[in-house]
């Protein structure tokens, strides 16, 4: 008998671990789920110098925003919203690959070829991150920006 408690024990608790690593972890990134449009909520940023970190914070996009809005055949728009008289609009181009958006411009537009790394991607939440590396006068300088959007 008291084996058998032991036993049914310890098949809850991987039961119960299970359940609990599945629910934490991140959706699958694919296409179907990456599609659509996206509005940046917040950023969030690191600046390192050597391996220190000298500067972190928060914005949240409430007079302002980022937009993506990303098609099903790779193309699509970013937008940039600093209020009604200030909106700047350029078409894109999309792709995954891994964990990784790859974005260009399509055609003779201002906007740089970007690469984020998808950091989460949940029910309808994304977080996309961009890592800049620079050495100024032998210090290394690291940003790390997170951008934040919500599904619209």
């Amino acid at each position: 008998m008291k084996r058998l408690v032991s036993y049914l024990m310890g098949l809850a608790a991987v039961v119960l671990l299970g359940a609990m690593s599945t629910s934490c972890s991140k959706e699958e990134v694919n296409e179907k789920n990456i599609e659509g449009k996206w509005q940046s909520t917040q950023v969030q940023y690191r600046e390192y110098e050597g391996d220190k970190l000298v500067e972190e914070g928060m914005e949240s996009c409430i007079d302002w925003y980022i937009g993506l809005d990303l098609k099903a055949d790779g193309k699509g728009f970013v937008i940039e919203y600093e209020g009604d008289d200030d909106i700047f609009t350029a078409p894109i181009n999309w792709v995954l690959m891994g964990d990784k958006l790859m974005i260009s411009p399509d055609g003779d537009v201002e906007v740089d070829a970007a690469s984020f790394t998808i950091v989460s991607l949940k029910n309808d939440m994304l977080e996309l991150s961009q890592t800049f590396e620079e050495t100024y006068e032998g210090i290394k300088y690291k940003y790390i920006q997170t951008i934040t959007f919500k599904k619209l």
